[in-house]
């Protein structure tokens, strides 16, 4: 009998640590790199969703009232690729401190996500790119 108890305390022990394993796995950070000398930078924070992936953008260093726009993509470098709507993490405008948060809902998975960029709006050209990294 104790045998049997100590098997099932293992066993449960065991599952914890590989659920708190993959817990640990379903979140990324990394860090948006300004491109071209745009001076922006900041954080990105991807969280696995059981069907896709919560996308947090934290920019600073943006032009206040300049609207922006992020997008994910399945390349590392941020190379624009054609893309459809739901690559869009988010539009949004430089406050008077040059920062902005956007956050939307990707529907790959975080592992197919490897990059994430912020864009001008009015011509699209990169201003900002994190690679992802799993």
């Amino acid at each position: 009998m104790k045998g049997l108890r100590s098997l099932v305390l293992l066993a449960v022990f065991a599952l914890l640590m590989v659920s708190g394993a993959d817990a640990a796995g379903k979140h990324v950070s990394a860090t948006l790199n300004p491109v071209n000398g745009s001076g922006i930078s900041g954080t990105v924070e991807l969280t696995a969703l059981p069907h896709g992936a919560q996308i947090v953008v934290r920019a600073e260093g943006l032009t206040p009232g300049t609207q922006y726009v992020s997008l994910y993509y399945d390349n590392g470098t941020c190379e624009l690729e054609p893309y459809s709507q739901e690559d869009v993490i988010g539009e949004y405008t430089g406050n008077a401190a040059g920062r902005a948060v956007a956050s939307g809902k990707a529907d790959d998975d975080l592992d197919e996500i490897n990059s994430v960029s912020v864009r001008l709006k009015s011509d699209f050209s990169l201003q900002a790119c994190a690679a992802v990294q799993h």
